[in-house]
């Protein structure tokens, strides 16, 4: 896959109202604690400087040439709401058919920006074959672009920066280093519903010696 793609109109005006439904419903069934966080429930990431929302999260092992997942902080898909597994499903489903490579998904969360909250400049993920796909369901438009900015900015040989337009996602390899600049001016919401996948056909592959 390529390592930075974007795809405008990613989903359509019913899946962003099916997206925006969780910024204010839990994804999770279970009530279990991340950082002293329900998972069902916004907080305050301080590394992140912005606001976050657990939808589905599991963590995952490397084991040998195998990839094991495990849950140790709850709110995996089979403690999902049913709307939150139908609305996750009808993504992992178009992603998959949008790049043609069956993906591996583990996490699921949503970030939340206003004014100040700019995202410091991080990478997702170290491994190669990770991705994260950003589906933008806030209020930033091409309308309203010009005063509100929030771009994601990656620190690429491009130095590519791309508008978080409604509707609009961006698939890139979390190795990347990025940041997220928070929207310019108050009353304005910069919200992203987030995918982290592994891209099982690009892991580098378990090789025995039996020299």
């Amino acid at each position: 896959m390529k390592d930075i793609t974007i795809f405008d109109n990613f989903i359509n005006n019913e899946e962003l109202e099916e997206a925006r439904h969780f910024i204010h419903s839990p994804g999770t069934i279970c009530k279990q604690i991340h950082n002293g966080h329900k998972v069902t429930e916004w907080f305050f990431n301080e590394g992140d400087n912005a606001d976050k929302k657990f939808i589905i999260e599991n963590e995952t092992k490397i084991d040998g040439p195998n990839t094991t997942i495990f849950n140790p902080v709850g709110g995996g898909m089979d403690d999902a709401t049913p709307s939150a597994k139908k609305f996750i499903t009808k993504i992992q489903n178009k992603i998959e058919k949008c790049t043609n490579n069956k993906l591996l998904l583990w996490r699921v969360y949503l970030n939340r920006q206003v004014t100040g909250q700019d995202v410091v400049l991080h990478t997702d993920d170290i491994r190669n074959h990770a991705y994260t796909l950003l589906i933008y369901i806030g209020d930033i438009t091409p309308e309203n672009y010009d005063k509100a900015g929030g771009d994601l900015e990656f620190k690429n040989k491009e130095n590519t920066r791309i508008e978080p337009f409604t509707k609009r996602a961006v698939l890139f390899k979390g190795c990347i280093p990025h940041q997220a600049y928070a929207p310019l001016v108050p009353g304005i919401t910069r919200i992203s519903f987030a995918f982290k996948f592994l891209c099982m056909s690009e892991k580098i592959p378990f090789i025995v010696n039996y020299s």
